[in-house]
């Protein structure tokens, strides 16, 4: 998999010198985003309930039962945040990763003085496809801005992909998707619990059930909500 990386990374820098980044928002060449159209998406924030989309500040409904205390989510998946997510996770624009945590840091609040920062483990396959894992390295820069420690204790126990399976398939899948080591080490803790994107809402709330079973309050931090059709 190293062998991967490396070569991803040289091409990505190659061609960035040849063809630099146009943005993702207007097309202006030299960034995959720049501030206008940053400064757009930030204005057009996500507030609903991660589950069924119903106005909520908090991203959680009260009418769900719910491991996940609150949730912060950046936009919509769709305009300029979808051509950037789309690119960083399917065109190999790693460069896509600073300006997506830039947005995320700017949707989340402040924290509590002891937070830890779980990132969604992903599936093996897709971090060969990419050449990286594009959740792990949001974490990494969402982990700097704010002065949190990554904790990997988020194992996955299946490499099943959910992006072509419907509503009932995905939360079947999700089910038993993961489960945890160190559990004893979460008791007490306020985690914030890192995705790129969510759907359903299956895959966050299968993780924050064994973090909240093993004594955390569980947050919940995603770039943008894609509902089913």
């Amino acid at each position: 998999m190293g062998g991967v990386n490396v070569k991803n990374t040289m091409v990505e820098r190659v061609l960035h010198i040849i063809a630099p980044h146009p943005c993702s928002g207007c097309g202006k060449v030299g960034v995959v985003l720049c501030e206008d159209c940053k400064n757009d998406i930030i204005s057009e924030p996500f507030l609903g309930c991660i589950l069924c989309g119903v106005p909520q500040r908090d991203g959680i409904c009260p009418s769900h039962t719910s491991s996940i205390t609150r949730s912060f989510t950046v936009s919509e998946r769709i305009g300029a945040l979808e051509q950037l997510i789309n690119r960083y996770k399917f065109e190999h624009v790693k460069a896509a990763a600073l300006p997506l945590a830039q947005l995320l840091d700017e949707t989340l609040p402040l924290f509590p003085e002891v937070i830890e920062l779980i990132p969604i483990p992903t599936v093996r396959s897709h971090i060969r496809e990419r050449g990286y894992d594009q959740v792990e390295l949001l974490a990494r820069f969402i982990s700097s801005m704010r002065d949190i420690p990554i904790r990997r204790v988020l194992m996955r126990r299946t490499n099943k992909t959910q992006h072509t399976v419907g509503r009932d398939e995905r939360l079947m899948q999700a089910s038993d998707a993961f489960c945890l080591k160190s559990p004893s080490f979460l008791h007490g803790k306020t985690v914030l619990l890192l995705d790129d994107v969510v759907t359903t809402g299956a895959t966050l709330e299968s993780a924050a059930k064994l973090l909240k079973a093993a004594g955390a309050t569980v947050w919940t931090a995603t770039l943008a909500r894609q509902p089913l059709d």
